[in-house]
This record gives structure tokens, sequence and C-alpha cells, in this order.
């Protein structure tokens, strides 16, 4: 993951200009683990997407190029399905595709059912949850619209919302910032804020940049 032992869970709203500013997409024809686990429950078709020009040497027979509207638009619909997105950069990857590591940037949509890293938030143990971090100056947030329903309870892993007389509440100090509980909310009562006084984006860009060249701007290998 981006800083080991840390992984990064990737909220939405970060996605778009992420995608928008790198230099290759590659998207997967489908997802090697749920593929590999037979999921039942998301389509094992819904591939990765690969950013950096190292992905561009992947074999055409597991995916294509695609623009950056497409990008975003597979993104769009990984929200829909309720798949969280992951930023993954490993030596395994870079070795099963056949690309260099220091070219390139998974971006993952990950199921519970399939995916380790998910299984650990949903399950546990409690202590799994310290490896996944929140990106500093991301919040989020309630607002008055909350019926109370519970749905939000039920989308969080990692057991950060309670319900109390005035709605959902969430505790700052275990939310990881992924949004599925924002995508849960039928009532639009939950929305992910990124704080004005902290440039979320570029402390992501350096971030990745420690670790990989993806041609994103403004940035380079130390």
């Amino acid at each position: 993951m981006i800083a080991k032992p840390e992984s990064v869970v990737l909220p939405y709203p970060l996605l778009t200009p992420l995608i928008e500013e790198t230099s290759t997409r590659f998207l997967m024809n489908e997802c090697m683990c749920r593929r590999g686990e037979k999921c039942q429950t998301y389509p094992q078709d819904f591939g990765c997407l690969f950013l950096g020009d190292g992905a561009a040497r992947i074999s055409p027979s597991m995916g294509h190029l695609v623009d950056q509207d497409e990008a975003i638009a597979h993104v769009q619909q990984a929200m829909a399905l309720g798949l969280a997105p992951l930023i993954v950069h490993t030596t395994f990857d870079a070795l099963t595709l056949g690309i260099p590591y220091r070219r390139m940037l998974g971006i993952c949509f990950c199921c519970d059912c399939c995916c380790t890293v998910q299984q650990g938030l949903r399950l546990g143990p409690p202590a799994f949850w310290d490896i996944v971090v929140r990106l500093p100056g991301l919040r989020v947030e309630v607002d008055g619209a909350c019926e109370g329903c519970g749905a939000c309870l039920k989308a969080c892993y990692v057991q950060a919302i309670s319900l109390s007389g005035n709605g959902a509440c969430i505790d700052e100090t275990v939310c990881k910032g992924c949004g599925r509980c924002v995508v849960a909310c039928p009532a639009g009562a939950i929305s992910l804020r990124l704080d004005e006084e902290v440039d979320v984006l570029d402390q992501l860009i350096t971030r990745i940049a420690r670790r990989t060249d993806i041609g994103l701007m403004h940035t380079e290998l130390p």
C-alpha cells in the first residue's frame, strides 16, 4: 500500500483529480480477487484501474487503455455498487502484470467478501484497523436530514458510527473516511468535507510521489 504498513481508503472527491492528472489509465477486464474467490455478490468482471505510463505495458488481453471520462465513469459505477476504492502499490501487482513497479499505481475497487484488507476492516481484529489511515483534512459530517435509519451503521466496517436521539454520530477518531456511509444513506444526510485550510490532494500526491512516478503534475521521485 502507499506507506507500509498503512493503507489508504480513497474517498471519491479525490479520485477525479488524481485520474485527471495522471499520464495513463488502464482498465482491467476483471477483478483478480473476485475471480479467484468466485465472488457471487459483486461482478467479477468489474476490474481495477492502473495509473501511470507503466500501465500502458499491461497485456491488451487483460484490459484496455481508457481516457479520463471513461475512468471517472468507472469510479462512479464502483461507488454505486458499494465498492470502496483503495490505493494499492505492490511489487506483487507489478510482477504479475509484467510492468515497472516505480511507474504504476493501482486503484482497486474492493468488496468486503473477497478483499483481504476489506475483510480485515469488517471482521477485525480491531488492531487491524490501525493500518488503514484517513487522509488529514478529510471529515465526514451528518446533517439534520438524518432519519436514524441505521443504514450507515451496516455500511461502516470499523464501527465508527452510533445512533443517538439526534441520529447518526460519527467517531472521528475511528472513521477512515472511505465514504461508504455517504453512499449508503438514503436521506443523503452524510457528506465528505475537505478542510479548506488543508490541501488534501497535495498531501495525497506527495504521499504517492514518494513511492512511484505515475505522471502526476508537479511531482517527481526523490
